[in-house]
């Protein structure tokens, strides 16, 4: 479902943000997005199925391709087509990828519940009303958490915002309307590179072809670059 997860009708984007009562946990939020039917959903219930999803497919996960483990995660009926949970998932998944290609687990529970916790602060529809999409900004969470990064850093601080600013960069490319399937799979092909060209590690990578375009109302079609290309 692209739209309101209560009726289904599509979502209406304010510049001007509205105090609105979540139709699931009755909390009321300034909301900057809403259905035409006038049904809010707050960003902690819209990911609250797809967090459980993402913790248990990254801990059973074994292999060393993060879009794998992402595309796992996004065939959850949990996962909705668009979301900030997808701000978790690419960390989240990099992550389990990334422990896997360099057998290392000793951080691993503890560089989750950081990525699951930060990611959660990166609200919904960032992509459009920040000019920062959240799956960009999940891939620089994630490269912070495994480098212990701190504003105070000197290397990891730079190479962090670079990773960002390279997955913007690519996000950017490709221009509008949003596809959060589309994002995170550019952002970990940008990721899956960096990480080679940095710091030598080597993740997985298979073809990247999508396979939610039905699902999504605003597809751009042969726009996308994973509709017929190869990773």
């Amino acid at each position: 479902m692209s739209g309101c997860l209560i009726c289904g009708k599509p979502l209406l984007y304010v510049q001007n943000t509205k105090r609105k009562r979540c139709k699931i946990c009755g909390n009321i939020f300034s909301a900057d997005a809403f259905c035409l039917g006038g049904h809010y959903v707050c960003d902690a219930c819209h990911g609250k199925g797809a967090i459980y999803v993402i913790r248990a497919v990254c801990k059973s996960a074994q292999t060393s391709d993060a879009w794998a483990i992402a595309r796992e995660i996004m065939r959850s009926p949990a996962v909705e087509t668009h979301g900030p949970e997808h701000h978790i998932i690419v960390g989240s998944a990099l992550l389990a990828a990334y422990c896997n290609a360099s057998e290392s687990y000793e951080n691993f529970e503890k560089y989750l519940e950081i990525i699951e916790k930060r990611g959660k602060k990166v609200p919904g529809g960032t992509c459009g009303f920040w000019g920062a999409c959240g799956a960009a900004i999940g891939a620089g969470i994630f490269l912070a958490a495994v480098t212990n990064s701190t504003p105070l850093a000197t290397e990891t601080h730079g190479l962090c915002n670079r990773l960002t600013a390279r997955c913007l960069a690519a996000i950017g490319e490709i221009g509008g309307p949003r596809c959060c399937k589309r994002n995170v799979a550019l952002a970990i092909r940008e990721t899956t590179a960096f990480l080679r060209e940095n710091f030598g590690v080597n993740l997985g990578g298979e073809r990247i072809i999508c396979e939610f375009s039905t699902k999504n109302d605003e597809c751009i079609g042969d726009r996308c670059p994973f509709a017929n290309s190869e990773f």
